[in-house]
C-alpha cells in the first residue's frame, strides 16, 4: 500500500481540525440564535417599549394587544382631557419614570384629573399633601380634604388614611375640612357613595 492510498497523516489531521472548527462555529451560532429567540419570546412584545422604565399606561391596539404609551402619547391624551392619562402622567412626574421628576408637575396633573373626579388622583393628592411633596410644605388639612373626597367617591382605602390624619388635626379642623369637601362635591355634581 502506498502513502497516497492511505493519505498523509498530517493532512488528515489538518482536515479533521478544520472540520471540527467549522462544526464548532455552526453549533455556536445555532445555540446563540436559539438563545436570542428564547429571550425575545420570554420578554414578550413589549421588549422595546417604555415598560422597562416603569409605567403601565396601556391602550388596546386594533389587534387586541395592549402596548405601553410613551410620555408624549400620554401627554397628548392628558391634554385632551383623559383623566386616567392625567393621573398616570402625574405618577410619571412624581416618580421620575421617563421624565424629569417634578413634584409641581405631578401635583398639576393630579389636580387636573381630580377636577374630573378621578378617584386615584384624589388619593394621590392626599398622599402628596400628607408627605409634603406636592410642591409645598406638608399640609394635613389639604391631605384630609383630598382623602375625604376619595372616600366619598368610593376609595375604601382612604378611610384608614383619614383616621390617621384625624389624629393630626383638631375636631374643628376636621369638621371644617369635611364641610369644604361636601361643598366641592356639590359644586362638582357628585353622587356620594360614602359619608
Amino acid at each position: 500500500m502506498s502513502d497516497r492510498a492511505i493519505g498523509d497523516p498530517a493532512r488528515r489531521r489538518r482536515s479533521w481540525y478544520k472540520r471540527r472548527r467549522r462544526n464548532q462555529r455552526i453549533i455556536f451560532v445555532a445555540v446563540a440564535v436559539v438563545a436570542v429567540i428564547g429571550i425575545v419570546s420570554w420578554l414578550g412584545p413589549d421588549l422595546f417599549s417604555w415598560s422597562d422604565v416603569g409605567w403601565k399606561q396601556s391602550r388596546e391596539t386594533k389587534a387586541g394587544k395592549t402596548r405601553v404609551a410613551t410620555p408624549e402619547e400620554l401627554t397628548k391624551m392628558a391634554q385632551q382631557g383623559d383623566a386616567e392619562a392625567q393621573w398616570r402622567l402625574g405618577k410619571l412626574y412624581r416618580d421620575g419614570d421617563g421624565v424629569h421628576p417634578s413634584d409641581k408637575d405631578a401635583a398639576d396633573w393630579f389636580h387636573r384629573a381630580a377636577e374630573q373626579k378621578y378617584v386615584p388622583a384624589l388619593s394621590a393628592l392626599g398622599a402628596q399633601y400628607w408627605a409634603g411633596s406636592a410642591g409645598a410644605k406638608q399640609d394635613y388639612g389639604k391631605a384630609y380634604f383630598w382623602y375625604d373626597l376619595a372616600l366619598a367617591l368610593g376609595d375604601e382605602n382612604a378611610d384608614s388614611q383619614l383616621q390617621a390624619l384625624a389624629t393630626e388635626l383638631t375636631q374643628d379642623e376636621v369638621a371644617s375640612v369635611h364641610q369644604q369637601a361636601k361643598a366641592w362635591l356639590q359644586a362638582h355634581s357628585c353622587t356620594v357613595e360614602h359619608q
